[in-house]
Formats: C-alpha cells, structure tokens, sequence
C-alpha cells in the first residue's frame, strides 16, 4: 500500500473520530473562524449530518452555535476578557 493512500484513511480516521468526539460541556474554546475571543461549550447537539453542534457562551451573555471544525483549543495567547480568567491576563 502507498504511503499516500495509507495518510489519506488515516486522515479520514481522524476526522470521524473528531465528528463523535469533539468538544466536551465546560471546555474553553476559541471560534477561530468568527473571533478570538474565548468562551465555554455550554451545550452540545446531534444535528441531522449525524455531527455535533456547540453552544459557546460568554460571560457578556452573548452565545453561538458553531461546528466542531468551527472551534479550537483556547490558549493563553488568546482573548480571556469575556471569561472569569480575564483578570488574570
């Protein structure tokens, strides 16, 4: 077998194992593709693709739902303002 085609399945793995497990409830999250600001996963939901949506909320009180691929690990160079840790950066 190739070596291409070996990486390809194994992306693919990957990215079914992303699909069912993503994000759990309590998480800091970043939504990359809209803002850097960080926010919690408040909520998950099974959507009709058979993948999971999440709630992110911030402290403001603004919320969004967003795809899996949507979101990434918070980190300390990220925007914490709008979270209880903001004071400590």
């Amino acid at each position: 077998m190739s070596e291409t085609v070996t990486l390809s399945r194994m992306n693919m793995e990957y990215g079914r194992r992303l699909k069912t497990i993503g994000w759990d409830v309590g998480e800091m999250v970043v939504v990359h593709t809209l803002n850097d600001l960080v926010g919690e996963v408040t909520k998950k939901s099974l959507n009709g693709d058979g993948e999971y949506d999440y709630m992110v909320d911030y402290e403001d009180g603004a919320c969004e739902w967003c795809e899996c691929s949507d979101l990434r690990e918070a980190n300390d160079l990220d925007n914490w303002s709008l979270t209880s840790r903001g004071s400590m950066f």
